[in-house]
C-alpha cells in the first residue's frame, strides 16, 4: 500500500481510473458529513479490506464490487491520505 500511495503522491494512480477520480473530488463535500462516525466506520472497513487484498488484481476487483457510494468515499478518503502524506513529506506547505 505504501508504493500506491507514493506512486499517487507523484501522479501515478494505479488504483482509480483518472475519469472516476476526477468525479468525485470535483463535488463538494461538507467536510464535517464526510467525518461523520458512521461514514469514518464505513470508510475504515472498505480501506482496511482493500489493504488486505494481495495483489493488484484482487484490489481491483474488490474496487469494481464496491457500491458506487462506498467507492466514492474510498476515493475521497484515499485522496485525504496522499495530500497529507505529500504535505509531511514537503517542507513547503
Amino acid at each position: 500500500m505504501e508504493a500506491l500511495l507514493s506512486h499517487s503522491a507523484l501522479g501515478v494512480h494505479v488504483l482509480f481510473d483518472n475519469k472516476d477520480i476526477a468525479g468525485v473530488l470535483k463535488e463538494v463535500k461538507d467536510d464535517k458529513d464526510f467525518y461523520s462516525f458512521d461514514k469514518m466506520k464505513k470508510v475504515q472497513d472498505v480501506m482496511t479490506e482493500l489493504i488486505a487484498k494481495k495483489t493488484y488484481f484482487e484490489k481491483m476487483a474488490y474496487l469494481q464490487a464496491l457500491e458506487p457510494d462506498s467507492y466514492q468515499m474510498l476515493v475521497r478518503a484515499y485522496f485525504h491520505i496522499v495530500e497529507n502524506t505529500v504535505r509531511a513529506n514537503n517542507e513547503f506547505h
